[in-house]
């Protein structure tokens, strides 16, 4: 098996979520963070034949990165990777072994989440993620709300902690059909998404729901507790 670019993407995302990961056998990957505020799962071209525990999900991608085009081979406990003459015997063939970790001692979903009902629905493109991530760097402030009031959602980068400080805000659309008067909250460090546009869904049972609207990976992020929803 060869991991093609996609998957790439996902598992060194995924990385950033949780070193530790757990892959079941399928098409489906999926972490959770340790603090259990963020959870994704992916759907990926490969098939993976058996379970395969990783500890350091980093240091397995770098490990993959030292043979460059390798071949998966997939064993009972552990995982051989391969460069394309190894099972030539060539002078200058490369083989690493790769020991899986047990998943008892790993962080990994153990079900899946059930959206409730949704209060209101936006979407988010890569352009609006990105201009709230600057923000967020420029000013220093990790709070973000998306505030909605008669039809039109703001995006609004600010410190929760300090009326006083500086703010940025971004209308992201004026006619939207939820037009209830709310502040749905996050901790922008848990935004550790692909990149890409989304739709979010957003319940005030302080949970949201990112779906990539290009490409099969969705996230469940909680919200802060200090989310309120008005019809």
């Amino acid at each position: 098996m060869q991991l093609s670019n996609d998957t790439l993407e996902v598992l060194k995302n995924f990385a950033s979520i949780n070193p530790n990961l757990v892959i079941e056998p399928g098409q489906k990957i999926g972490t959770i963070s340790e603090s259990k505020t963020i959870m994704a799962s992916a759907d990926i071209t490969e098939i993976f034949p058996n379970q395969v525990g990783i500890y350091d999900l980093n240091e397995f991608l770098s490990v993959l990165s030292l043979i460059e085009n390798s071949d998966i081979e997939f064993e009972d406990k552990y995982l051989q990777i391969n460069s394309k003459s190894a099972g030539c015997k060539l002078p200058n063939s490369q083989k690493i072994t790769y020991y899986y970790s047990n998943p008892e001692i790993l962080t990994t979903p153990t079900k899946t989440i059930q959206m409730p009902s949704t209060d209101c629905g936006v979407t988010l493109d890569q352009d609006v993620i990105n201009k709230i991530k600057q923000a967020s760097g420029v000013l220093g402030h990790t709070d973000l709300s998306l505030v909605g009031s008669n039809g039109t959602i703001t995006a609004k980068v600010f410190d929760a902690k300090d009326r006083t400080a500086n703010d940025y805000s971004l209308t992201i659309e004026s006619d939207n059909t939820s037009k209830g008067e709310f502040n749905f909250d996050f901790n922008i460090s848990n935004l550790k998404i692909v990149a890409g546009d989304y739709f979010v869904s957003l319940s005030d049972k302080k949970i949201s729901h990112w779906q990539n609207i290009n490409f099969p990976i969705e996230y469940f992020v909680a919200l802060e507790q200090t989310t309120k929803f008005n019809v």
